[in-house]
């Protein structure tokens, strides 16, 4: 979605047309409906996602962020929406289902891939039983890559960080071991964590072109007019610091053979509650879902305490 946010967003991409998409009608997106748009709010929401989204325009400004940062307390995150009752609720319902910590990404443009790899990347630290799979899938995906006519050399420079980590997680060495700490400290470093976003668009990029009759309906320029899947990824998945769609975050789910769950926190909740959104490849493994947090035009990753 849109991390540099200049004017009240609504919490879906422009380009995805989901007015009347149905489960029956759109597999690939693991049958989730993108939220309403925001033209229906009234004056007072309009007000306050007006004032939230200029908050997050200038933290993405901010040369001082960090790529990503340690998990803080959902307590300084229900703090920054003083005001704003209806975000309030909604963080108090997560912090009643035990949702206690976020780890904030940069409002850069590649907030969705970054904090999907930590989420990713962090999940195979508490089971690294998973390594192999990962291995396989990732391995899976350079060849998808390949097929898509990519350049080996290309594909094996961005994707050598990814597997790095990847293969930390069981290293016998326990001054080179994967940690949470170390993870945070690998993507903190602007040249691997940019290098692993990139794989992950391009891998993004291979598996909406591979699957091209898929999304190819979904496709569309900010305009209006629809795209091919190979004009839509060199404009809009390819180059960083562009935002992450709907479409994009479905097919890398699917790529990577992931559950990802989003918990919405648009201050647009009749019940006061976040509501989440579920995301499943096609051939779900009923692995152990990513969560992370969606506010307008921004990523970050949700903690929960087992």
């Amino acid at each position: 979605m849109n991390d540099k946010v200049s004017s009240v967003t609504s919490p879906s991409s422009p380009r995805l047309r989901n007015t009347d998409l149905h489960e029956a009608e759109a597999p690939f997106l693991g049958g989730a409906q993108i939220p309403e748009e925001l033209d229906i709010y009234d004056g007072a929401h309009r007000s306050q996602f007006y004032e939230l989204g200029q908050k997050l325009l200038e933290e993405s400004m901010d040369p001082n962020q960090p790529l990503i940062a340690p998990p803080t307390s959902m307590y300084e995150l229900r703090g920054e929406y003083t005001g704003a009752p209806s975000f309030v609720a909604q963080i108090d319902s997560l912090m009643r289902q035990g949702y206690t910590k976020i780890i904030r990404t940069k409002g850069d443009g590649n907030c969705f891939y970054r904090a999907l790899a930590y989420a990713y990347l962090s999940s195979l630290i508490d089971s690294p039983n998973l390594v192999p799979a990962a291995r396989f899938v990732i391995e899976s995906g350079s060849r998808m890559m390949e097929h898509n006519s990519m350049d080996a050399d290309i594909i094996s420079t961005f994707c050598e960080p990814l597997m790095d980590l990847v293969d930390a997680v069981g290293s016998p060495d326990p001054n080179q071991v994967l940690t949470h700490d170390r993870l945070l400290s690998a993507l903190m470093e602007e040249e691997m964590s940019n290098y692993i976003i990139t794989y992950l668009r391009y891998l993004t990029s291979a598996q909406i072109q591979s699957a091209s009759d898929d999304y190819a309906g979904f496709l569309f320029h900010d305009s209006g007019d629809p795209l091919l899947p190979s004009e839509f990824c060199r404009h809009y998945v390819d180059p960083l610091g562009k935002e992450a769609d709907h479409v994009q975050v479905a097919a890398l789910c699917r790529a990577l053979k992931l559950h990802i769950r989003i918990a919405y926190l648009d201050g647009h909740s009749p019940d006061g509650q976040a509501h989440f959104q579920d995301i499943t490849p096609p051939d779900d493994p009923k692995n152990k879902p990513l969560i992370l947090i969606y506010r307008p035009g921004h990523y970050d990753v949700l903690i929960k305490t087992n």
